[in-house]
């Protein structure tokens, strides 16, 4: 069974991303396309994580992904497990919150109240971890 890691900082701390040598900027991820995804794709999958867009969370997951990534990182060190993964954020619902069928019509098929300060209508508010 997988670990769980809380947060980026715990997760970069342990495992150390690289620089991605293919950019002039200091960024540590890869694309998903091209060069970039060929260049991921040839290293040993065990220092190669996948930053996914979840049900209601993001994390990073251990290994190449290809379902719902976004990019990928390359680290110093390999992971431990193929199911260690990285919790980042969850989308959790708002006070504001509605699934009753007279309240989305009102509003237009909103699930959170448009005048709601915390969420602006969308009717989940972003939790991130770290």
């Amino acid at each position: 069974m997988g670990k769980e890691y809380q947060g980026w900082n715990e997760w970069e701390a342990k495992f150390k991303p690289k620089t991605n040598h293919f950019r002039k900027h200091d960024e540590q991820q890869f694309e998903t396309y091209g060069e970039e995804v060929d260049y991921v794709r040839s290293l040993d999958q065990r220092y190669v994580w996948t930053l996914v867009d979840a049900d209601l969370s993001t994390l990073i997951v251990a290994g190449y992904s290809f379902v719902n990534r976004l990019s990928y990182y390359v680290c110093e060190v390999p992971w431990e497990d193929e199911d260690d993964y990285v919790l980042l954020s969850v989308e959790e619902e708002c006070e504001c919150y509605s699934e009753e069928e007279d309240v989305l019509v009102k509003r237009n098929d909103n699930w959170g109240d448009p005048e709601c300060d915390k969420c602006e209508g969308a009717g989940y508010v972003t939790k991130y971890v770290d």
